[in-house]
């Protein structure tokens, strides 16, 4: 409108002083114009419903298919409407989702695109923000934004199926030809009683209706009780390598989440990373447990978790023999340990866990690091990369 205001002072002029009747006519229409723009767009604007359809989760690599569903709902018509949809700098690949066009009354409009997974995290798509006006542009254009949502990349996820881990636990479920301990949860089947029988294992039910003494026979098996600790603490990686050093101790992580949930072994998560969604260290660990909504819980904080100055690496440790049961499987991934470190893995060992150190990236003292775990009697295995992730699992940690 101030683009407009000399001439329209100048029309004022000219119909008072001169007496013209066409310049004051004018100079109603364009002040008429004026208001009409000014309720038009306000009105307009409130009635415009977006709506963002994707699949909110993905993997790696993976294409997220996105479509923008905008509509006008109000019974005026809008003359043009530009709209820009924010991305994330690491999943839009150089693109950008800005439009303009016209939508009719009770009208509607789509935008699809196509967003690639890069990177693993949790990302916000949008605020999704849009201005309409008036044809002459003499009203300002308004303007008004929608929320974003999120979108969630899981972590890579490595094939370990040579896997194997040890395990001193008296119950599990994984069946063993000679049979040393038996499962107490896992009923096989029964039979007569015989001298040496524990009178514990007596069925009493099976007794009263047979009328002869029966025993309960159970499954012989090992545990894999396996929990992964996973370091984030900047401090226990090379600086140089940090960032794919991290990666990669994220993605061991979710491989070793996947390869338990193929065989129905009970897995743990705790770390000290920091997840975004709250801003604090992850203070509350993901027991051990299995199934598909478990695994799932797994990926959501492996995709958010991030690096950063965290609780200490030994404090991770003692929280995991305090809370761990006897013979669990504790793989350690880190890029490096410290002597504290080593003495608390040590002292988990002679607790009754089976630790394991997986060291990834490029630690700064490998060999130094395998001459002490070899002290301490701890496995101890090296991944530089993905591949050597792989290959590392045909090695039997």
């Amino acid at each position: 409108m101030l683009d407009y205001l000399p001439f329209l002072i100048f029309l004022m002029i000219l119909a008072v002083f001169l007496q013209a009747g066409p310049a004051l006519t004018v100079f109603y229409m364009i002040v008429g114009i004026f208001l009409l723009g000014l309720w038009w767009n306000k009105r307009a604007l409130r009635h415009v419903k977006i709506e963002r359809h994707y699949e909110d989760h993905a993997y790696l690599n993976e294409i997220v298919h996105v479509r923008l569903t905008i509509e006008n709902e109000s019974i005026l018509p809008i003359l043009w409407l530009e709209i820009h949809e924010s991305l994330p700098v690491n999943l839009r690949a150089g693109q950008n989702v800005k439009q303009v066009f016209s939508l009719g009354i009770r009208a509607s409009h789509q935008i699809d695109y196509d967003l690639r997974a890069f990177k693993r995290g949790y990302f916000e798509l949008g605020p999704t923000s849009i201005s309409t006006g008036d044809p002459l542009g003499m009203v300002k254009p308004a303007q008004q934004n929608f929320p974003s949502t999120l979108l969630t990349i899981y972590p890579q996820i490595v094939g370990l199926s040579e896997l194997g881990l040890p395990s001193r636990s008296p119950f599990g479920t994984i069946q063993r030809q000679n049979p040393i301990f038996e499962d107490p949860t896992r009923l096989m089947g029964k039979r007569a009683f015989q001298s040496g029988d524990s009178v514990r294992r007596v069925d009493w039910k099976a007794t009263a209706a047979i009328g002869d003494l029966m025993v309960k026979l159970y499954e012989a098996s090992i545990a894999l009780n396996l929990t992964v600790l996973l370091d984030l603490q900047r401090e226990s990686y090379n600086i140089q390598s940090i960032h794919d050093s991290t990666e990669l101790a994220v993605t061991a992580a979710a491989s070793l989440a996947a390869w338990a949930k193929r065989r129905q072994h009970t897995m743990g998560l705790l770390t000290n990373g920091l997840d975004p969604h709250t801003g604090l260290t992850v203070e509350k660990p993901i027991p051990p447990g299995k199934g598909a909504g478990h695994f799932i819980n797994v990926l959501e904080l492996l995709a958010r978790i991030q690096i950063g100055e965290t609780r200490s690496t030994l404090q991770l440790i003692q929280d995991a023999r305090a809370r761990l049961s006897w013979g669990t499987t504790l793989i350690y991934i880190s890029g490096g340990v410290s002597t504290g470190a080593f003495k608390q893995l040590f002292q988990a060992r002679k607790a009754g866990l089976n630790p394991v150190i997986l060291l990834v990236g490029h630690p700064t003292h490998l060999a130094e690091d395998r001459r002490v775990a070899s002290g301490y009697h701890l496995p101890l295995y090296a991944a530089g990369s993905v591949q050597a992730l792989r290959t590392m699992a045909a090695k039997v940690l």
